[in-house]
Protein backbone atom coordinates (compact mmCIF):
# COMPACT_ATOMS: atom_id res chain seq x y z
CA UNK A 1 0.00 0.00 0.00
CA UNK A 2 1.25 3.47 -0.85
CA UNK A 3 2.12 5.41 2.28
CA UNK A 4 0.42 8.75 2.63
CA UNK A 5 2.60 11.84 2.98
CA UNK A 6 -0.20 14.26 3.69
CA UNK A 7 -0.53 16.87 6.46
CA UNK A 8 1.33 15.94 9.64
CA UNK A 9 -0.12 15.88 13.14
CA UNK A 10 1.80 15.82 16.41
CA UNK A 11 5.22 15.67 14.80
CA UNK A 12 7.70 15.10 17.67
CA UNK A 13 10.19 17.82 16.60
CA UNK A 14 7.56 20.39 15.62
CA UNK A 15 6.60 23.32 17.84
CA UNK A 16 4.44 26.40 17.61
CA UNK A 17 6.24 29.62 16.68
CA UNK A 18 5.16 33.05 15.45
CA UNK A 19 4.91 33.45 11.68
CA UNK A 20 7.59 36.15 11.80
CA UNK A 21 10.03 33.66 13.32
CA UNK A 22 9.44 31.19 10.48
CA UNK A 23 9.95 33.93 7.88
CA UNK A 24 13.12 35.01 9.69
CA UNK A 25 14.55 31.50 9.54
CA UNK A 26 13.61 31.17 5.87
CA UNK A 27 15.29 34.50 5.10
CA UNK A 28 18.52 33.38 6.83
CA UNK A 29 18.61 30.11 4.91
CA UNK A 30 17.97 31.85 1.57
CA UNK A 31 20.67 34.39 2.45
CA UNK A 32 23.17 31.52 2.86
CA UNK A 33 22.20 30.25 -0.60
CA UNK A 34 22.47 33.76 -2.11
CA UNK A 35 25.97 34.26 -0.66
CA UNK A 36 27.11 30.91 -2.07
CA UNK A 37 25.54 31.78 -5.45
CA UNK A 38 27.28 35.16 -5.61
CA UNK A 39 30.61 33.69 -4.47
CA UNK A 40 30.57 30.97 -7.13
CA UNK A 41 29.69 33.57 -9.78
CA UNK A 42 32.77 35.55 -8.83
CA UNK A 43 34.91 32.41 -9.00
CA UNK A 44 33.46 31.35 -12.37
CA UNK A 45 33.52 34.75 -14.11
CA UNK A 46 37.31 34.83 -14.87
CA UNK A 47 36.94 31.46 -16.63
CA UNK A 48 33.68 32.27 -18.41
CA UNK A 49 35.40 33.46 -21.61
CA UNK A 50 37.18 30.13 -21.99
CA UNK A 51 33.88 28.31 -21.33
CA UNK A 52 32.06 30.45 -23.91
CA UNK A 53 34.64 29.62 -26.55
CA UNK A 54 34.31 25.91 -25.70
CA UNK A 55 30.52 26.07 -26.03
CA UNK A 56 30.85 27.86 -29.36
CA UNK A 57 33.39 25.32 -30.67
CA UNK A 58 31.15 22.40 -29.67
CA UNK A 59 28.11 23.57 -31.63
CA UNK A 60 29.16 26.07 -34.31
CA UNK A 61 31.32 25.19 -37.37
CA UNK A 62 34.81 26.68 -37.46
CA UNK A 63 34.07 28.78 -40.54
CA UNK A 64 31.42 30.82 -38.64
CA UNK A 65 32.79 33.64 -36.49
CA UNK A 66 31.40 35.01 -33.24
CA UNK A 67 29.33 38.19 -33.46
CA UNK A 68 28.13 40.61 -30.80
CA UNK A 69 25.41 43.14 -31.62
CA UNK A 70 25.66 45.45 -28.62
CA UNK A 71 28.55 46.87 -26.56
CA UNK A 72 27.56 44.91 -23.43
CA UNK A 73 26.52 41.63 -25.07
CA UNK A 74 29.85 39.91 -24.42
CA UNK A 75 29.87 40.92 -20.74
CA UNK A 76 26.23 39.84 -20.26
CA UNK A 77 26.98 36.50 -21.95
CA UNK A 78 29.88 35.89 -19.56
CA UNK A 79 27.72 36.87 -16.57
CA UNK A 80 24.91 34.58 -17.70
CA UNK A 81 27.23 31.62 -18.12
CA UNK A 82 28.75 32.29 -14.69
CA UNK A 83 25.25 32.43 -13.21
CA UNK A 84 24.27 29.12 -14.84
CA UNK A 85 27.41 27.51 -13.41
CA UNK A 86 26.78 28.86 -9.90
CA UNK A 87 23.07 27.88 -9.95
CA UNK A 88 23.98 24.31 -10.92
CA UNK A 89 26.41 23.97 -8.02
CA UNK A 90 24.30 25.75 -5.39
CA UNK A 91 21.12 23.83 -6.24
CA UNK A 92 21.96 20.99 -3.79
CA UNK A 93 22.63 23.60 -1.08
CA UNK A 94 19.25 25.21 -1.80
CA UNK A 95 17.49 21.84 -1.47
CA UNK A 96 19.36 21.12 1.77
CA UNK A 97 18.42 24.48 3.30
CA UNK A 98 14.77 24.03 2.30
CA UNK A 99 14.77 20.54 3.80
CA UNK A 100 16.22 21.82 7.07
CA UNK A 101 13.61 24.58 7.13
CA UNK A 102 10.74 22.10 6.72
CA UNK A 103 12.22 19.14 8.60
CA UNK A 104 10.73 20.02 12.00
CA UNK A 105 7.25 19.53 10.54
CA UNK A 106 7.97 16.13 8.98
CA UNK A 107 7.66 12.61 10.30
CA UNK A 108 10.73 10.37 10.21
CA UNK A 109 9.50 8.36 7.20
CA UNK A 110 8.77 11.63 5.35
CA UNK A 111 12.32 12.85 6.04
CA UNK A 112 13.73 9.62 4.64
CA UNK A 113 11.57 9.98 1.54
CA UNK A 114 12.72 13.55 0.84
CA UNK A 115 16.37 12.67 1.55
CA UNK A 116 16.10 9.99 -1.14
CA UNK A 117 14.38 12.35 -3.58
CA UNK A 118 16.97 15.16 -3.41
CA UNK A 119 20.07 13.30 -4.76
CA UNK A 120 17.97 11.45 -7.34
CA UNK A 121 16.49 14.75 -8.51
CA UNK A 122 19.95 16.28 -8.95
CA UNK A 123 21.20 13.18 -10.79
CA UNK A 124 18.21 13.24 -13.15
CA UNK A 125 18.83 16.94 -13.83
CA UNK A 126 22.45 16.17 -14.76
CA UNK A 127 21.35 13.32 -17.06
CA UNK A 128 18.75 15.54 -18.77
CA UNK A 129 21.20 18.39 -19.22
CA UNK A 130 23.82 16.01 -20.64
CA UNK A 131 21.29 14.63 -23.13
CA UNK A 132 20.54 18.17 -24.29
CA UNK A 133 24.21 19.16 -24.53
CA UNK A 134 25.56 16.09 -26.29
CA UNK A 135 22.60 15.02 -28.46
CA UNK A 136 19.74 17.51 -28.89
CA UNK A 137 21.77 20.71 -29.24
CA UNK A 138 24.37 19.41 -31.74
CA UNK A 139 21.56 18.06 -33.94
CA UNK A 140 19.60 21.31 -33.72
CA UNK A 141 22.52 23.60 -34.54
CA UNK A 142 23.78 21.30 -37.28
CA UNK A 143 20.53 21.32 -39.24
CA UNK A 144 19.62 24.96 -38.58
CA UNK A 145 23.01 26.19 -39.81
CA UNK A 146 23.02 23.69 -42.69
CA UNK A 147 19.67 24.86 -44.06
CA UNK A 148 20.26 28.56 -43.43
CA UNK A 149 23.65 28.50 -45.15
CA UNK A 150 21.93 27.48 -48.39
CA UNK A 151 20.30 30.90 -48.71
CA UNK A 152 22.14 33.28 -46.37
CA UNK A 153 25.47 33.84 -44.66
CA UNK A 154 25.26 32.80 -41.00
CA UNK A 155 26.12 35.59 -38.57
CA UNK A 156 25.17 34.16 -35.19
CA UNK A 157 25.47 36.21 -32.01
CA UNK A 158 27.10 34.86 -28.88
CA UNK A 159 24.04 35.77 -26.82
CA UNK A 160 21.64 33.81 -29.03
CA UNK A 161 23.81 30.68 -28.96
CA UNK A 162 24.20 30.87 -25.18
CA UNK A 163 20.46 31.45 -24.70
CA UNK A 164 19.63 28.39 -26.83
CA UNK A 165 22.14 26.23 -24.96
CA UNK A 166 21.08 27.27 -21.45
CA UNK A 167 17.36 27.11 -22.20
CA UNK A 168 17.64 23.64 -23.72
CA UNK A 169 19.78 22.29 -20.87
CA UNK A 170 17.43 23.75 -18.27
CA UNK A 171 14.38 22.42 -20.12
CA UNK A 172 15.76 18.90 -20.41
CA UNK A 173 16.89 18.96 -16.78
CA UNK A 174 13.37 19.87 -15.66
CA UNK A 175 11.80 17.31 -18.00
CA UNK A 176 13.82 14.57 -16.29
CA UNK A 177 12.07 15.37 -13.02
CA UNK A 178 8.85 13.81 -14.41
CA UNK A 179 9.30 10.38 -12.71
CA UNK A 180 9.85 12.04 -9.33
CA UNK A 181 6.85 14.32 -9.81
CA UNK A 182 4.66 11.31 -10.63
CA UNK A 183 5.91 9.33 -7.61
CA UNK A 184 5.48 12.33 -5.32
CA UNK A 185 1.96 13.05 -6.59
CA UNK A 186 0.91 9.44 -6.05
CA UNK A 187 2.40 9.24 -2.56
CA UNK A 188 0.67 12.51 -1.66
CA UNK A 189 -2.54 10.96 -3.06
CA UNK A 190 -3.01 13.90 -5.43
CA UNK A 191 -3.56 11.42 -8.26
CA UNK A 192 -4.10 7.66 -8.40
CA UNK A 193 -1.87 5.25 -10.30
CA UNK A 194 -4.76 3.54 -12.06
CA UNK A 195 -6.15 6.88 -13.23
CA UNK A 196 -2.81 7.82 -14.84
CA UNK A 197 -2.72 4.48 -16.64
CA UNK A 198 -6.23 4.97 -18.03
CA UNK A 199 -5.51 8.55 -19.18
CA UNK A 200 -2.30 7.77 -21.07
CA UNK A 201 -3.61 9.17 -24.35
CA UNK A 202 -4.31 12.58 -22.77
CA UNK A 203 -0.90 12.57 -21.08
CA UNK A 204 0.82 11.85 -24.40
CA UNK A 205 -1.10 14.72 -26.06
CA UNK A 206 0.02 17.06 -23.27
CA UNK A 207 3.57 15.76 -23.67
CA UNK A 208 3.60 16.65 -27.36
CA UNK A 209 2.29 20.15 -26.63
CA UNK A 210 4.90 20.65 -23.92
CA UNK A 211 7.68 19.47 -26.23
CA UNK A 212 6.70 22.01 -28.91
CA UNK A 213 6.53 24.79 -26.31
CA UNK A 214 9.84 24.01 -24.57
CA UNK A 215 11.92 23.40 -27.72
CA UNK A 216 11.72 26.29 -30.21
CA UNK A 217 13.45 24.34 -32.98
CA UNK A 218 12.20 24.91 -36.56
CA UNK A 219 13.61 21.52 -37.62
CA UNK A 220 11.40 19.72 -35.03
CA UNK A 221 14.34 17.47 -34.15
CA UNK A 222 14.54 18.57 -30.53
CA UNK A 223 10.73 18.42 -30.19
CA UNK A 224 10.73 14.78 -31.25
CA UNK A 225 13.54 14.00 -28.82
CA UNK A 226 11.78 15.82 -25.97
CA UNK A 227 8.44 14.10 -26.66
CA UNK A 228 10.09 10.67 -26.87
CA UNK A 229 12.02 11.23 -23.63
CA UNK A 230 8.92 12.53 -21.82
CA UNK A 231 6.91 9.45 -22.77
CA UNK A 232 9.68 7.15 -21.52
CA UNK A 233 10.03 9.13 -18.27
CA UNK A 234 6.27 9.05 -17.73
CA UNK A 235 6.23 5.25 -18.07
CA UNK A 236 9.27 4.98 -15.76
CA UNK A 237 7.42 7.06 -13.17
CA UNK A 238 4.41 4.73 -13.37
CA UNK A 239 6.66 1.68 -13.06
CA UNK A 240 8.41 3.05 -9.95
CA UNK A 241 5.12 4.06 -8.34
CA UNK A 242 3.72 0.55 -8.88
CA UNK A 243 6.31 -0.93 -6.50
CA UNK A 244 5.99 1.69 -3.74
Amino acid sequence: MIEHLGPTKSVPEDYDAPLAEHFGELRKRLFVVAIALFGLMMVAFPFSEIALKMVWANFIPQNIEMFVYSPLEWIFAKLKLSLVFSVAFTFPLFLYEMFKFASRGLYQHEKKFFLKIVPVSFLLFIIGGSLAYYIALPLMFKYIIFYSSETAISQISVQSVLAAVTNMILGFGLIFQVPLIIVFAIKMQIVKLEMLKRKRIFVYAAVLSLAVFMSPDPTFISQIIVAFVLVILFEIGLLIARFL
